[in-house]
């Protein structure tokens, strides 16, 4: 038998009889494989193979998933959405703007999901919390001219992400009662919609917070071919992260504030307009670095110019 963790090189096996297997080998040289079950020792090495990326699967796609609730207010939903979280393999919790919780209840509503919310990260505002994501989706069934102008349903999402680079994105749920407001809404890259019934469209958060972390678990094993590996991993590089963005999408709405461009109104569209685009296009800091370097450099070469005397 060979040690816990290790699987001989090589290593034939006659057909199983009443469940066993032997091996024809047992003077090879063992090769190190992952720590895995008893049941998966004396398994032909490709069998294992699957078996090891089946089972690790789920929790490797979703690590860089997290789950952001905006003004939660009930302790037992919370509880809920840990337990949807830990069984989809999600793991990261945040919490922005939430107030306490009853301890009891979120255990209660938890099971063995507790430590989900034992780890959670608070924030005082939903801008701490997406600061360091990269891609951030706002959960909404309501769209407006002061909210986003669409919205994406969930599986067209979950699709979209896997030509995308491995980076933070943050999946972002309101309150019970008027769930993401129109500036939380603002403050996300893109809004994502549930479809439901039109007879009653709305979901409990927990609900929602369980299918999309369902939708993205069942994705995991969509994209597993050697070509979409490695179109994941030819990009140069992952997408910039919140605060980088912000920083650079500052620079240019000053900029362009210098030039007279925001005659009329504010900048906050316009920040909108270019942070969002920054996020969807998943551009790397290389690349937000560069246009923003174009619009300063337009800028100051407009400045230099004559005026036109025509």
């Amino acid at each position: 038998m060979p040690d816990r963790g290790r699987l001989p090189s090589q290593c034939p096996l006659i057909p199983r009889r009443r469940g066993l297997a032997f091996p024809r080998k047992l003077t090879l040289w063992p090769c190190l494989v992952p720590s895995v079950p008893w049941r998966y020792y004396m398994t032909p090495r490709r069998e294992l193979a699957s078996a090891i990326k089946e089972g690790m699967m789920g929790e490797t796609a979703c690590s860089d998933i997290s789950i952001v609730l905006c003004r939660v207010r009930e302790s037992g939903n919370v509880g809920s959405i840990c337990r949807a979280m830990k069984t989809m393999g999600i793991t990261q919790l945040r919490l922005a703007g939430c107030p306490d919780y009853e301890e009891d209840k979120v255990r209660m509503m938890a099971v063995h999901a507790f430590d989900i919310f034992e780890k959670a990260h608070r924030f005082s505002t939903l801008g701490e919390a997406l600061a360091d994501s990269s891609l951030s989706a706002g959960f909404t069934r309501r769209i407006g001219e002061r909210r986003k102008e669409s919205s994406i349903a969930l599986k067209d999402f979950v699709a979209s992400l896997h030509s995308r680079p491995p980076s933070p994105v943050a999946l972002v749920f309101g309150n019970e009662k008027d769930g993401l407001t129109d500036m939380e809404l603002g403050l996300c890259s893109l809004a994502v919609h549930i479809p439901s019934a039109k007879s009653c469209p709305s979901l409990n958060v927990a609900q929602a917070v369980q299918v999309a972390c369902f939708e993205f678990f069942s994705s995991t094993g969509a994209d597993t071919s050697a070509d979409a590996d490695a179109s994941r991993r030819g990009h140069a590089a992952s997408p910039a992260l919140r605060e980088n963005v912000d920083s650079a999408v500052a620079t240019i709405a000053d900029t362009l504030a210098r030039a007279g461009f925001f005659k009329m109104s504010g900048d906050i569209y316009a920040r909108r307009f270019l942070r969002d685009l920054c996020e969807r296009a998943g551009a790397s800091d290389t690349e937000v670095a560069y246009l923003k370097k174009l619009f300063v450099k337009a800028f100051a070469l407009n400045a230099k110019r004559p005026p036109d005397r025509t």
